[in-house]
């Protein structure tokens, strides 16, 4: 019998794997031997198949050079002990440390996964720095895959990855849409409202992921501000205290915070918002998209993949406080248009994003590359 091929999956945070990769994970376990290294992998265990092997470690999300170079060590003798034919990573910090690691344990091919980039809200030195590491990483790969068409584009106009050396699976995203998980319940929605004292026919924003100032949430709150018989509901851990200040000053937001479930909640809202500043692709649209609910979100890379213009969603300036309150006064006053935009939505997805798809096409890669 032909002995599997090992490959790994390196991610700075078990949240990843879980958000992007279980799917893929799944499939792949069949014919290959599974490596998931990350920080409290162990929060994986009844996630993944038994046959995983999940290993922890701690990777430091923020720059900390003295804990990076023993995650390096670490990282790298686990490889070298491991002898995947193939790695995997995700997220910038992961992907940095894991591309030097799998380079000097001579893994024989290397790929790296963007789904953003760190670089773009900042300047000067850091914004230099941030780019370098992108670079690195691309040149100590084989190939990289990205998240989003539009984002490979601006990769290779910013000379961060050349055209023959990277590639996006199918309409992009990492791991698609469980369709089957992701759709419209109206019970949920009648009980959620209840829940939080909405009234059946008031409108409600929602935005769900990571509360920062990069996501633009300060800037929805601030457009929010004068918006009559409506409700914005945040889900998310909340990464900045200015922020945490913003929501408890105005009534009218509820902070839901964290969540396991976000499929339960894109039920309750009329529109997604996601005012972001950089993003990969917007996996959360897609996922909102699947529950026939269309989005609001900035006119950048990544999130114009997610958004067909007035059909499924609609578009405001980036950083434009006056514009993102122009379109939510819009949005209120169509609601029958908003509808139509969702019951579009869900289509592109069952069309273009199904996870099954990408998985598929994933799958493929990974065998014409390795066997």
């Amino acid at each position: 019998m032909k002995k599997k091929l090992t490959i790994a999956f390196v991610s700075t945070t078990a949240f990843t794997i879980d958000a992007f990769v279980l799917n893929h994970i799944e499939k792949l376990s069949s014919n290959y031997n599974l490596l998931i290294i990350c920080n409290n992998a162990q929060l994986l265990k009844n996630k993944v198949p038994k046959n995983v092997i999940l290993h922890n470690l701690d990777f430091y999300r923020k720059p900390n050079l003295a804990i990076d170079i023993k995650t390096f060590f670490e990282l790298t003798y686990f490889i070298i002990k491991s002898k995947p034919v193939l790695t995997i990573s995700l997220s910038p910090k992961a992907g940095f440390l894991n591309s030097l690691s799998s380079f000097i344990a001579r893994v024989p091919y290397r790929v790296h996964w963007f789904t953003g980039q760190v670089w773009v809200t900042k300047n000067g030195l850091a914004r230099e720095f941030y780019k370098i590491i992108d670079k690195i990483i691309f040149n100590l790969s084989n190939h990289v895959l990205v998240d989003s068409h539009s984002q490979r584009k601006f990769l290779i106009s910013n000379n961060i990855i050349l055209k023959n050396k990277s590639s996006v699976l199918l309409n992009g995203s990492v791991a698609g849409v469980n369709v089957k998980k992701f759709k419209y319940n109206n019970l949920n929605r009648y009980l959620k409202r209840k829940k939080l004292k909405i009234p059946k026919n008031d409108f409600v924003f929602l935005y769900l992921g990571r509360i920062n100032k990069d996501k633009g949430i300060i800037d929805l709150i601030n457009a929010y501000k004068i918006i009559q018989n409506s409700y914005l509901i945040l889900v998310g851990p909340i990464e900045n205290k200015n922020i945490k200040k913003l929501i408890k000053e105005n009534k009218k937001i509820i902070y839901a915070g964290k969540t396991t479930k976000p499929e339960k909640w894109f039920s309750v809202a009329d529109i997604f918002c996601l005012p972001s500043y950089r993003e990969g692709f917007g996996s959360t649209i897609i996922e909102a998209a699947s529950c026939n609910l269309p989005t609001l979100g900035s006119n950048i890379y990544g999130i114009n993949d997610a958004i067909i213009k007035n059909e499924t969603g609609f578009f405001h300036k980036v950083g434009d406080i006056s514009d993102i309150k122009k379109k939510m006064l819009f949005a209120i006053k169509n609601r029958t248009l908003l509808k139509k935009y969702g019951r579009e939505a869900r289509k592109r997805v069952e069309k273009k994003f199904d996870e099954n798809l990408i998985t598929k096409k994933l799958l493929e890669f990974i065998n014409l590359k390795i066997n």
